[in-house]
């Protein structure tokens, strides 16, 4: 009798070891004819039938060795051999897989974030996101997406909460969002039939909790004193960076994303008005707003970048010089660092007499779809404007 035949038994099995010549080999037993226990080069035993009928082989597979017992195997063997050998066995459909972890993830950034009819305006930043703290993880990633448990998401969202709890919670706000989208994508209308067969029940993400902010430079704010010795500062700026740095301050800290993208189309000399566009968020589409301009605003602007868009040097990268510039004021003054976040967050604080409202439209910040729809400009208009001349007065020291 060969080494490959022999009597079934719960020692024999675990004795038998990983194959190292070749891929798998196959054992039959000699008291359930047909029955075999395939042995993989990693270690891996499978019970599975295999009989010749009619000319044909035919195989089905029954189970781990490591999670079904000996005597249910020989059970299911026998049960399954009587049907082949009547006739009646009819092989089951085999299942569609169930995505991994990097698929789920991969198929949110591709058909959400980065859609082409409705691409979100921090698409790269999510996808920077996933490549630093998901996709780097290649066990995790190939993980089946389907059994995915809160023990497995841990440790990438812990990973993230070391670079700060700021970033540590927006990993898990855009996670969540991609297996949700994921247990969505089976019925979504707007995605590829591909997902139809995915089947993730669970969102493990949705079961951890957001952290308080632990980045004290989040609540940097300047001081009046700060602010007029930040704004002196400019003076010492090349141009044009000197003039598009001073529009940064004298606009109360206006978005940079939105000055960049100023025009001179957008500038209305005549009415003393600026159209800007609003890209924050997962919006579909820019918010289109008008904003006042005070004389002082319109020289600046004058005296800035030459060309059609005077608050941009051409776009060379992402951010443009703008955060090193800012910052380097920051540097000259000793002091605790700042950037041009805090600029704005310094101008919601001290400019306090004037209609929360007209602030939020000012800065177009924590504004709701409805709000941006009903918020009227002419509303504002004089609110803002008086709010825009205080602040540019406290820039210039004078309070």
């Amino acid at each position: 009798m060969s080494d490959k035949q022999f009597k079934f038994s719960r020692d024999a099995i675990a004795k038998i070891a990983a194959p190292t010549h070749t891929d798998r080999i196959d054992y039959q037993d000699t008291e359930v004819l047909g029955l075999q226990l395939r042995v993989s080069k990693t270690g891996r035993k499978v019970y599975r039938v295999k009989i010749k009928k009619n000319g044909r082989t035919v195989t089905e597979t029954i189970g781990p060795a490591d999670t079904l017992s000996l005597t249910a195997a020989k059970t299911k063997a026998k049960e399954l051999l009587a049907k082949m050998h009547l006739g009646t066995f009819a092989k089951e459909a085999t299942a569609q897989l169930q995505p991994t972890v990097e698929e789920v993830f991969q198929a949110y950034l591709t058909h959400h974030q980065f859609n082409p009819e409705a691409p979100k305006a921090d698409a790269k930043k999510v996808q920077r996101q996933f490549d630093r703290f998901v996709f780097s993880r290649k066990a995790f990633c190939r993980l089946d997406a389907s059994q995915l448990e809160v023990e497995h998401c841990v440790p990438v969202i812990r990973d993230a909460m070391e670079a700060g709890n700021t970033t540590g919670n927006n990993l898990l706000r855009n996670a969540k969002a991609a297996i949700n989208w994921g247990m969505k994508a089976p019925t979504n209308p707007m995605a590829p039939a591909e997902f139809v067969h995915w089947k993730l029940r669970f969102n493990p993400f949705s079961q951890m909790q957001l952290q308080p902010t632990s980045n004290s430079q989040d609540e940097r704010y300047l001081s009046p004193d700060e602010l007029a010795t930040a704004y002196s500062l400019i003076d010492e700026e090349p141009q044009p960076y000197r003039e598009m740095l001073r529009f940064i301050f004298l606009s109360g800290g206006i978005r940079l994303r939105q000055l960049t993208r100023l025009s001179w189309s957008d500038v209305d000399e005549q009415n003393m008005t600026m159209r800007l566009r609003d890209i924050k968020g997962r919006r579909a589409q820019a918010r289109v707003y008008n904003l006042p301009i005070t004389p002082h605003m319109l020289e600046t602007l004058h005296r800035a970048h030459p060309g059609d868009k005077p608050l941009s040097n051409g776009l060379k990268t992402a951010d443009e010089d703008w955060l090193r510039r800012v910052g380097g004021i920051a540097k000259k003054m000793n002091g605790a660092h700042f950037t041009a976040k805090h600029i704005r967050k310094t101008g919601w604080s001290l400019i306090r007499d004037i209609p929360i409202d007209a602030k939020r439209y000012w800065l177009s910040d924590d504004m709701s779809t409805i709000a941006q729809k009903h918020y009227d400009f002419f509303d504002h208009r004089d609110e803002i404007l008086r709010g825009m001349l205080q602040w540019q007065a406290m820039c210039e020291g004078d309070r």
